[in-house]
C-alpha cells in the first residue's frame, strides 16, 4: 500500500477518527527498525499498523495477482509499482470507500501530519513538504502524477531503461489492476480493523 491507502486505512481502522493512526500511516515508510519509544502511543500504533498492513498485503493473493501482471524485467519492482497504482485506483474510486470528498480528506490529513512535525524524521519532513505543496495524495487521480511516481521507483532502482515498458504495461493492465484493487482493498481495511482490536485487547 502507498501513502493515500495507508492514511485512509488509518482513518477507517476504528469507529472514531484517531489522528495518530492516520499520521502513523504516513510515517510508517520513514521509520526503519524498532518503533521509537518516545513516539506518542497512538502515533506508534499507527506505524505498527502500517507495518502490519504491509506484511499482510505482501502475502495477499490479490496483490500477488497484480504483481504477476508485470512481465520480465518489471517483475522485480512490481510490488512497489502495484502500491503506487493502488493509490491511483483508490483515488479514482474514492467515493466507494469514504463519504468525505478526497480533497477535504487530503487537506485534513496534511493538517494532522503538520501538527506532529516534531516526530517526523528529516526525510519525512522533506517529502511531506513536497506532498502538501502539490497535494500529491489527491493528485494520484491524475495519470501524469502516477507516471512520475512510477519513474521515481525505476530511478531509485537505477533501471530507468525500463520506463517505456513500465508506462506501456501500467496503461495496458490498468483495468485488470483496478479489478484486483477493488477486490483486495476491503480486505486491507478489515485486516487493519481486526488487528487494532486485538492489539488493544492484549495491551
Amino acid at each position: 500500500m502507498n501513502f493515500l491507502a495507508h492514511c485512509l486505512i488509518g482513518e477507517c481502522a476504528c469507529l472514531e477518527t484517531e489522528p495518530g493512526l492516520i499520521v502513523g500511516g504516513f510515517l510508517g515508510d520513514f521509520i526503519k527498525g524498532p518503533v521509537p519509544d518516545e513516539l506518542p502511543v497512538s502515533l506508534a500504533m499507527g506505524v505498527r499498523m502500517h507495518r502490519r498492513v504491509d506484511a499482510y498485503s505482501n502475502q495477499h493473493p490479490g496483490i500477488r495477482a497484480s504483481c504477476r501482471r508485470f512481465p520480465g524485467d518489471l517483475r522485480r519492482g512490481a510490488p512497489i509499482f502495484v502500491d503506487v497504482l493502488a493509490d491511483h485506483c483508490l483515488a479514482r474510486h474514492w467515493s466507494s470507500f469514504h463519504d468525505e470528498p478526497i480533497e477535504r480528506f487530503t487537506q485534513r490529513t496534511y493538517q494532522l501530519i503538520d501538527r506532529e512535525m516534531q516526530w517526523l524524521p528529516e526525510s519525512a519532513r522533506r517529502f511531506f513538504g513536497y506532498m502538501r505543496t502539490h497535494d500529491l495524495l489527491a493528485g494520484y487521480r491524475n495519470w501524469p502524477v502516477v507516471e512520475r511516481a512510477l519513474f521515481s521507483i525505476t530511478r531509485r532502482l537505477k533501471r530507468e531503461v525500463l520506463n517505456e515498458q513500465l508506462a506501456l504495461t501500467a496503461r495496458s493492465e490498468l483495468l485488470r489492476l483496478e479489478e484486483d484493487f477493488l477486490d483486495y482493498f476491503p480486505d486491507m481495511i478489515e485486516h487493519a480493523q481486526s488487528w487494532l482490536i486485538a492489539e488493544r485487547q492484549n495491551s
